[in-house]
């Protein structure tokens, strides 16, 4: 008995130690572009001069990020890890926000990120959007790829990797579902890349609810 508890003891604590390892790969992502947006925002705004709104928004947006980068280095747990994301959705707020006092525009809404790629930051609007041989429904997008879908063009869409497969984000459930597929997957011994196939294939399946798509959509 002690003997088999100290096993499962042992095989949860692995389980836990990839869900953080794939958890922090797709943070660290995260991060990393958003240390690029807060870069060319500075070169952006250089000529610019930024009232006290826009300057306090731009230094929250530097806080932020460096906030991130700090919790995210000392994450030990795929919570601690998760937990950086909100830092890094409001940090992509107010980024949003000096954007838009800089050109004249209203303070964006703090809304859900961008339905087919969070690091877009916060969503403008609501628009109708049908998945390929699925049925219509309302997602929140950024301004971009609104335009891109009212010109007929295809969205910007984050791939993230599921096993040996590219997934579009929307279909792999969030940071949440990505997390505990890729743990998953981790966990499987010895079944080579036809296995890895495999899983990850039945992975989407249950994720995308057939045909509609909808499946693992997290826009919250």
């Amino acid at each position: 008995m002690f003997f088999a508890e100290r096993r499962r003891r042992r095989e949860q604590e692995l389980v836990e130690k990839d869900r953080w390892r794939v958890a922090r790969k797709l943070v660290d992502e995260d991060v990393t572009v958003l240390g690029e947006q807060v870069a060319e925002l500075h070169v952006d705004t250089l000529a610019d001069e930024l009232g006290p709104d826009a300057s306090d928004h731009y230094r929250r947006a530097l806080e932020l990020y460096d906030q991130a980068t700090h919790l995210l280095a000392a994450s030990r747990t795929a919570d601690d890890v998760t937990a950086v994301e909100q830092v890094v959705t409001d940090a992509r707020y107010h980024r949003a926000a000096v954007i838009a006092l800089r050109d004249g525009e209203p303070l964006p809404e703090r809304r859900d990120p961008c339905f087919f790629n969070p690091q877009h930051g916060p969503s403008m609007r609501d628009v109708e959007w049908s998945p390929p041989g699925g049925t219509p429904r309302v997602i929140p997008v950024c301004a971009s790829d609104a335009r891109r879908l009212a010109a007929g063009e295809e969205p910007l869409v984050r791939m993230v990797r599921i096993g040996d497969r590219w997934v579009p984000w929307h279909l792999a459930g969030g940071i949440e579902g990505a997390i505990d597929a890729g743990a998953q997957l981790a966990r499987q011994p010895g079944h080579g890349v036809h296995g890895q196939q495999n899983l990850a294939q039945a992975y989407l399946n249950q994720t995308t609810g057939g045909a509609d798509g909808a499946g693992g959509l997290h826009t919250g």
